[in-house]
């Protein structure tokens, strides 16, 4: 009974640090945000080169983006560092995956090929909802700072978010009694809300992704194989807009 009580005091503990992380990152990325345009004076009544206003917001989302991420990173390294000086235990797992590289690999497949069926279903029942949550970032990589989202996309977001969501939040319901199905959903649909700027058909593919990711890292042990899996995936996406015409995005 005790241990009972323990272990829901526990993850409500974790809640309450997950939380506070995630509105103490937002508060830093609106405050980077804010800092960005003192410095550029984006807001200020002047002449700007052809594309410059253009390469400044982007760059504005990207400084956003960066402080964001670095406060989750670096908070969940304070919790995990804190709890393995309590404890003795860590919830986060580094090492490489059983099978090295070749597991690596696989994974990635696995995942492109989870994402692509899923895309396939949506441009076929609702392809506007897919421009449409691509949209604002194809925008943007017709910038000249383009090249700064693909650093936040593809490595920022997947260290900051899998150590929040496959480290932090999964390993404190794995080992409660939610249990290994109960934390791959629940860390799934946190991780989705997170994007809830997305359309539904967005969100699903969070959550999709979310699913296999947090399945990903019970199965190999470690965060490195979602993180990679993560920041492959999103690079691909990028790429695909930086290399995709303008009318494939923005046709009705």
């Amino acid at each position: 009974m005790q241990n009972t009580f323990q272990t829901w005091v526990g993850l409500a503990a974790t809640t309450i640090i997950v939380i506070a992380i995630i509105l103490l990152a937002t508060a830093a990325g609106h405050g980077a945000a804010a800092l960005f345009d003192v410095l550029s004076e984006i807001h200020e009544p002047r002449a700007f080169a052809a594309g410059e206003i253009e390469s400044l917001i982007t760059a504005r989302v990207a400084a956003s983006l960066f402080a964001f991420q670095a406060v989750t990173v670096i908070c969940v390294l304070l919790v995990n560092a804190y709890r393995r000086r309590v404890t003795g235990s860590s919830l986060l797992n580094f090492s490489m995956p059983r099978g090295g590289l070749r597991t690596l690999a696989l994974a990635v497949v696995a995942l492109i090929a989870l994402a692509t069926c899923f895309a396939s279903l949506v441009l076929f029942f609702n392809p506007e909802a897919l421009r449409n949550d691509l949209q604002p970032f194809a925008e943007m990589m017709r910038s000249r700072t383009w090249w700064l989202i693909l650093l936040a996309a593809g490595v920022g977001a997947p260290l900051a978010e899998e150590l929040l969501f496959r480290g932090l939040i999964f390993e404190a319901l794995r080992r409660s009694p939610f249990g290994f199905i109960g934390a791959m959903v629940i860390s799934a649909l946190c991780w989705a809300l997170l994007h809830a700027n997305y359309s539904a058909y967005g969100l699903g593919a969070i959550a999709l992704i979310g699913l296999y990711l947090a399945w990903l890292r019970e199965r190999t042990g470690s965060l490195l194989a979602p993180i990679v899996c993560h920041s492959i995936y999103n690079s691909l996406i990028i790429a695909l807009m930086v290399l995709t015409p303008d009318s494939s995005l923005s046709a009705g």
